[in-house]
């Protein structure tokens, strides 16, 4: 049997409104400040791009608390999905060991990050 320890988890909460007042108010300079080029190619494909940009602003907040990032723009940390379930990436490599949660309803996203290594 396989045993975890759970080193840090970080939690951010996201007003979808307020990511959809900043896209409205500074456009592609906000997405492009912020999300990768496959974020914002994958949260442009759905049916309600602000609420997954939100969701994947949660869960970039997230990273940052979980890792205790610093220094690290929110561009390069990537949020990405593979079959469904998201990984991180960080300046260009995925980062092992991490769980990302992110769920959404039509005002708020919320994504939990959790830092776990086997013992």
């Amino acid at each position: 049997m396989t045993l975890f320890k759970m080193i840090s988890v970080g939690v951010d909460i996201v007003s979808v409104r307020r990511i959809s007042f900043l896209i409205e108010k500074y456009g592609n300079r906000f997405l492009e400040r912020v999300y990768s080029k496959r974020e914002r190619n994958y949260c442009n494909g759905k049916k309600d791009p602000p609420i997954c940009f939100a969701g994947k602003f949660a869960a970039k907040e997230a990273v940052i608390k979980a890792l205790s990032l610093k220094n690290v723009s929110l561009k390069n940390i990537e949020i990405l999905n593979s079959d469904g379930a998201p990984f991180v990436v960080v300046n260009g490599e995925v980062i092992n060991g991490v769980s990302i949660s992110v769920s959404h309803e039509r005002d708020f996203a919320v994504a939990v990050c959790a830092f776990i290594k086997e013992v």
